[in-house]
């Protein structure tokens, strides 16, 4: 029984499994994820030398540009405008780049959504004259007619007596500075009219004042 058990025995020995090496393991596990990191490493500094290569785009600008479009005379609130970042080469020189440079002024012409605001498109009751002359304020009796006005436009004043029914001329080329805008919709059918701002001399300022006392004022363009 013992030799059989023995002869029986000595298969088993010889199949028996080799002896496992953690350490041989191991070391191919970490040179496995070595291979990976390096492919890994590689790519990245590939798409690091890309990006290095990549053309710089443009310098930009922030600039004031409208919201909506906006008629001549309004004078902007912070919800009329917005800032934008553009190509600086298509800002038109001195484009205003900050809402506190735009609000609270006025418009001296329309402007469509999203124009560029610039200084030459506000207009000031304190600056922008002519030397030897003033702003002067022009109320005119046909609302209507106000609304055919633009900033820059060169008209005479005309005075029309309704007592006398004689209309004449008392102040000629004057500039239309700005047309502001009516607060009320239904302004333009009540009696007072609208009124705009004129450049004129300061004697013109006073003849103006005094013919608005008694007469009905209107313009025709020059």
């Amino acid at each position: 029984m013992t030799a059989q058990t023995s002869a029986a025995r000595s298969p088993t020995r010889a199949r028996r499994r080799p002896p496992r090496r953690p350490l041989l393991s191991l070391g191919r596990a970490v040179s496995w994820h070595r291979r990976k990191l390096a492919v890994l490493a590689a790519l990245a500094a590939v798409l690091t030398g890309l990006a290095a290569a990549a053309p710089e785009g443009p310098p930009t600008l922030s600039v004031v540009r409208a919201t909506r479009e906006l008629p001549g005379g309004t004078r902007l609130t912070a919800a009329d405008l917005e800032l934008a970042r553009v190509v600086a080469d298509d800002a038109p020189r001195g484009a205003i780049t900050e809402l506190a440079g735009a609000v609270d002024h006025r418009l001296a012409a329309p402007v469509a959504e999203g124009q560029i605001i610039t200084p030459a498109a506000l207009t000031s009751v304190r600056a922008g004259t002519s030397r030897g002359r003033v702003i002067a304020p022009l109320r005119l009796a046909d609302a209507d007619l106000v609304e055919l006005l633009r900033p820059g436009d060169h008209v005479d004043v005309i005075a029309a007596d309704p007592q006398s029914a004689q209309a004449d001329v008392v102040a000629r080329m004057v500039r239309v500075v700005t047309v502001p805008q009516a607060d009320d919709p239904t302004q333009g059918s009540e009696p007072s009219g609208r009124l705009i701002l004129i450049e004129v001399e300061p004697e013109t300022a006073g003849v103006l004042a005094r013919a608005a006392v008694s007469a009905t004022l209107t313009v025709i363009w020059r």
